[in-house]
């Protein structure tokens, strides 16, 4: 076997087996949509109406592992991931009702989405009130 033959016999092994690693995950693996994003459930009564788009987020009370705010994201028709607020960047706007600090914003160039004021959301708690007990 030359030395050229031999290159390209270990070049298609080493691409045989990138190959089969990525399909070998199905088409269910978890494919983060932003920088941080991972899976997320959302709580009992959850239902925001029309469906979502891919870009679009609500701000929550309930991803893991975060200390302000959070955003639940649409992953296209459905709420599935969630991530931490993180910096400002230019585009990015505080959630409306919300006073941002300066690591509580949404990912850069998503849009918040307004139609949804129930359980999960971060201006009310699981039971659909105010976190302050109010309506």
């Amino acid at each position: 076997m030359t030395l050229s033959s031999s290159i390209v016999a270990a070049a298609a092994i080493a691409l045989a087996a990138l190959g089969t690693g990525c399909f070998g995950e199905g088409p269910d693996a978890f494919q983060p949509i932003t920088y941080g994003a991972r899976p997320w459930s959302p709580p009992p009564g959850w239902d925001p109406e029309p469906p979502c788009g891919t870009g679009y987020y609500i701000a929550i009370d309930s991803c893991p592992g975060c200390s302000a705010i959070s955003y639940a994201l649409c992953t296209g028709m459905q709420f599935t991931q969630c991530t931490c607020g993180g910096p400002f960047t230019p585009g990015a706007m505080c959630p409306q009702t919300f006073v941002c600090a300066t690591d509580d914003f949404p990912p850069q160039n998503w849009m918040e989405f307004t139609d949804y004021a129930g359980p999960g959301w971060a201006g009310l708690n699981a039971h659909g009130t105010a976190p302050d007990g109010g309506p």
